[in-house]
């Protein structure tokens, strides 16, 4: 009688095994297809994000079109897009320009770190490092970056079909939902993801670019190379959980550590911009999100490395987010409550709604 009492447990167990390994299976076989949709929905949100902001923007009784205003919204971020994508390339390749003397420095600081202590060097650290090639390791770098922007195609054709079907989303939730219950949680629903989402977005984007502009005057003052490239790599890496802040401050440092003689640049950049994101990732940025997001940071990590392995950099880039929907859609049904639950901080999807 208790085995058939609890068969029904079984069974259920079992079927979410399935669909949580044919889930995976599918994001990680699909990945090609799927990145650039999730890609594409993104700044399809942003555009949106975007136009409700000047939608706000009245002259007395007269106000932007909605066709302007998607259109302004539009060439705002494709404008934000190629300026970065600019800036990133040109002084890329003015970084593996120099590759050559920072490959020098750091042969002479090894040489010099290991007489200073009296240690001869062993033939196998040496045979290491002459294997390390600075110049194409950069360029590495720069054609996965390109890899990533040549799916910009497929992004704007998709980016195409969702402004196409979106003035047909509210008709179709009237055709399934109607006017009921039903239709009321799935607004509310949407309404949370919308508002959490937005509230990410706009803290994440204001703190970085504070975080960039005080780290760029940092690497400015002490005289560090391509500070301007440093201080955009800092922006973006501080949109990837956890160890983007702690990349975005080991990377100008290690620079500093082979274009300099002293150590003093190198201790200035560890400690002040390390300073920095202490002070904006552990009280400035919770305090701003706390309103809004409440997920576990032993999550965040998880999503990090989860994501990560799944869909490379644009899933560490995309996990947070992600997560966030997630969460708001596992919170607005009865069954799967209680993962919105586990993923939450403290027990609470939305502290304060």
């Amino acid at each position: 009688m208790k085995l058939t009492d609890a068969q029904p447990r079984l069974v259920a167990a079992a079927m979410w095994l399935v669909i949580l390994f044919v889930t995976v299976y599918v994001l990680v076989i699909a990945r090609d297809l799927l990145i650039p949709l999730v890609l594409a929905v993104f700044v399809w949100y942003l555009v949106n994000l975007l136009a409700r902001q000047l939608d706000r923007i009245h002259i007395g009784d007269w106000h932007l079109p909605r066709l302007l205003q998607f259109l302004l919204a539009g060439t705002v971020i494709v404008a934000a897009v190629w300026l970065f994508v600019r800036m990133l390339t040109a002084n890329v390749n003015q970084v593996i320009e120099a590759a050559p003397a920072y490959q020098a420095n750091i042969n002479r600081l090894i040489t010099e770190t290991f007489s200073r202590f009296g240690v001869e060097e062993p033939p196998a650290l040496m045979a290491m490092l002459s294997e390390i090639n600075l110049g194409a390791l950069l360029r590495g770098m720069a054609g996965a970056l390109g890899g990533l922007l040549g799916n910009m195609g497929l992004v704007v054709v998709y980016l195409l079909f969702l402004f196409l079907e979106q003035r047909f989303f509210r008709v179709k939730l009237d055709a399934i939902f109607g006017y009921g219950m039903q239709r009321k949680k799935v607004e509310d629903m949407l309404a949370d993801i919308d508002r959490d989402v937005a509230t990410y977005i706009g803290i994440k984007t204001m703190v970085s670019a504070v975080t960039a502009v005080l780290a760029w005057v940092i690497m400015s003052l002490i005289g560090l190379d391509f500070a301007g490239f440093w201080a955009i790599l800092i922006f973006i890496l501080n949109f990837i959980p956890n160890i983007g802040s702690l990349l975005a401050t080991l990377l100008p440092a290690l620079l500093a550590l082979v274009q300099f003689d002293t150590l003093t640049p190198f201790l200035v950049i560890v400690l002040g911009i390390g300073a920095i994101q202490v002070a904006v990732g552990n009280f400035i940025e919770p305090n701003l999100m706390s309103r809004s997001l409440n997920i576990s940071p032993l999550v965040v990590l998880l999503s990090l490395v989860i994501w990560g392995s799944m869909w490379g950099i644009p899933g560490m880039f995309l996990c947070v987010p992600i997560t966030v929907v997630m969460m708001i859609v596992f919170y607005h049904f009865e069954t799967t409550r209680w993962i919105a639950l586990a993923l939450s901080k403290n027990g609470q999807v939305t502290p304060n709604r």
